[in-house]
């Protein structure tokens, strides 16, 4: 047995010796050198292959230590992951390094194939690595995914904003000891938050921060993205063809007394998702689903589909509201939008023919004002957190904690989509009540929760007085820019930028508003240096210039052909020419 087990030792290590041979990138120098330097580092290793788009990346997956508590370094501790892509041409010792987060986990697509993301198309997640062909480092917040202690459901004193920055801020220290280049951190969304977040807490760990569509909350319950939602943005046509669905959905919603409901669409929408638990508690939930559902209809159109998108999508909904011979938008299709909460048509056959084969349904449904459900104490069982999943792919109720705690969230009223004044207060107070963003109603854990605004009064106080460079990008068309960052916590080493025309997945490197995209561009130049890559360069054998205005020339010097931009001239593979 001893022997056998030797043998297909043998066997493991001369596969990996001649993966290493083959590929000198497997295990480069630097990345030993990283290991060495670092106690807290436990695993570094190239689990990618070579990637079609990106032929000339690698890819390493790096673990770090990290104390569950930082005020106890010796007590309990997890593996924070991290992803790092560098390009085999650079010396990834000297390059730019672009930090990336989400705040959450690592999203999936990015985490199965980083390196085909730096290569892709350019978007707000790589542009800034793109720009300087840097090294691109994506990190996972703590308590999701990969980088959890085990059964850390059991206990959430540790989720805190404080803890998650010292976890990065111990990652960034260790990889300094080799990546010697300059460092740029960003984020979009809960992602930007964490950038803001990061130099709240420790400053100089980066060159730049450039937070994305970062909002920000004084509360758990703050209305200010609902106007910036409703009125800010879109054309009114687009505005009225959303809010006119909210309306006729929750017309004639409430009981009164005597008086059935006269709302048609909710009957279908409760069955097709009642399903066979029937308990009071079971119709609440789908009543309150219903509810939301109504309320944040559109939200994400108006997120992240832009005008075009929209009116394309309109248009695939008049011919499919036709080919069912029908006029418009009648109670099965706004029971079907209410069901999927999306104004996509695209599905919703499976859906019409499961009413077709059920047509028994009743006319009315009962309802009742929803009551707390009661969950064991702690508000979920370790089946709801993480599902079956080891891994710890969840992290709503993760990210809802924080929320509720200390970063806050967004809140809605029903002012503008009920039928009238009255109907409005109603729900208006039932929302306060009973629902709140929903995880209220989920769990009484979360309900009995308090914020403090201590976090939001720090990282403000932290940014208006910065001393290092902030830019702050979000998109005019964006409900979240309703949470911005405000103006009054600016500061000459703080700049805020909203792009018109521009949604959740805000980017600089656009069509709009030329004048406020070459600032970004010159603010990151001014601290990281030259580019690396001029992006409007595609295919370095084709010159092509895929945005005019960003006033990039193509001019013939000594027989060749550079580019001029900003006063200065590039090859064609983006290197300056002094």
């Amino acid at each position: 047995m001893k022997k056998m087990y030797f043998l297909v030792v043998l066997c493991v290590a001369t596969i990996c010796l001649s993966a290493q041979n083959a590929d000198p990138y497997f295990y480069p120098k630097w990345l030993q050198d990283l290991q060495n330097q670092n106690t807290g580092l436990i695993d570094s290793v190239a689990t990618y292959p070579v990637h079609s788009s990106a032929p000339d990346y690698r890819t390493h997956v790096i673990y770090y230590h990290q104390p569950l508590d930082h005020a106890n370094p010796q007590g309990v501790s997890f593996p924070m992951r991290a992803i790092i892509t560098v390009n085999t041409k650079n010396d990834p010792r000297n390059v730019i390094n672009h930090v990336y987060c989400t705040g959450y986990a690592l999203d999936q697509v990015y985490a199965n194939q980083p390196d085909s993301t730096y290569a892709a198309e350019v978007e707000n997640i790589n542009e800034i690595c793109r720009r300087y062909n840097g090294n691109f480092i994506m990190i996972e917040h703590r308590y999701f995914q990969f980088s959890a202690p085990s059964a850390c459901w059991t206990n959430l004193d540790y989720l805190t904003a404080e803890a998650a920055a010292t976890d990065f801020h111990n990652l960034f220290t260790g990889m300094k000891k080799v990546l010697k280049g300059k460092w740029v951190m960003s984020g979009v969304s809960k992602g930007g938050i964490t950038t803001l977040l990061q130099h709240t807490f420790y400053p100089n760990d980066m060159d730049i921060y450039a937070p994305y569509s970062a909002p920000f909350f004084e509360s758990d319950r703050q209305l200010g993205m609902q106007s910036h939602w409703n009125n800010v943005g879109w054309s009114k046509e687009f505005l009225d063809i959303f809010m006119n669905v909210r309306k006729s959905c929750m017309t004639g919603l409430l009981d009164y007394p005597g008086q059935p409901s006269t709302n048609k669409i909710y009957p279908i929408y409760y069955f097709m998702n009642i399903g066979k638990d029937t308990t009071q508690a079971h119709r609440d939930s789908v009543y309150l689903n219903y509810l939301s559902n109504a309320a944040y209809f559109g939200f994400v159109e108006k997120a992240y589909s832009d005008t075009t998108k929209i009116r394309r999508q309109i248009t695939v909904n008049d011919s499919i509201i036709r080919s069912y011979g029908w006029n418009g938008y009648n109670d099965t299709v706004l029971a079907y939008m209410m069901h999927t909460c999306s104004f996509q048509l695209n599905s919703i056959k499976p859906f019409i023919d499961t009413l077709r084969k059920y047509s028994q349904m009743p006319n009315q449904v009962p309802m009742r004002p929803l009551k707390r459900q009661i969950y064991d104490p702690f508000g979920v069982t370790e089946q709801n957190w993480w599902g079956t999943d080891t891994a710890h792919t969840g992290y709503a109720e993760a990210y809802a904690y924080q929320s509720k705690r200390e970063l806050g969230f967004f809140d809605i009223r029903f002012d503008e989509i009920a039928s009238t004044p009255q109907e409005a207060a109603v729900f208006n107070q039932f929302w306060i009540d009973k629902a709140s963003c929903m995880r209220d109603f989920i769990s009484p854990y979360y309900a009995s929760l308090s914020f403090s605004p201590a976090l939001y009064n720090r990282v403000m106080d932290a940014t208006k007085n910065a001393t290092k460079p902030i830019i702050l990008l979000y998109g005019n068309n964006d409900p979240w820019t309703g949470a911005a960052v405000k103006d009054e916590y600016l500061s000459s080493s703080v700049k805020k930028y909203v792009l018109p025309n521009q949604n959740h997945l805000v980017y600089f490197q656009s069509n709009t508003d030329v004048t406020k995209c070459n600032e970004i561009r010159t603010i990151l130049d001014g601290i990281l240096g030259s580019p690396q890559g001029i992006e409007e360069v595609r295919d370095n054998s084709q010159f092509t210039i895929h945005n005019s205005q960003l006033e990039s020339t193509k001019v013939l010097r000594d027989g060749q052909i550079y580019i001029m931009r900003g006063g200065k001239m590039y090859t064609l593979q983006g290197q300056e020419v002094k």
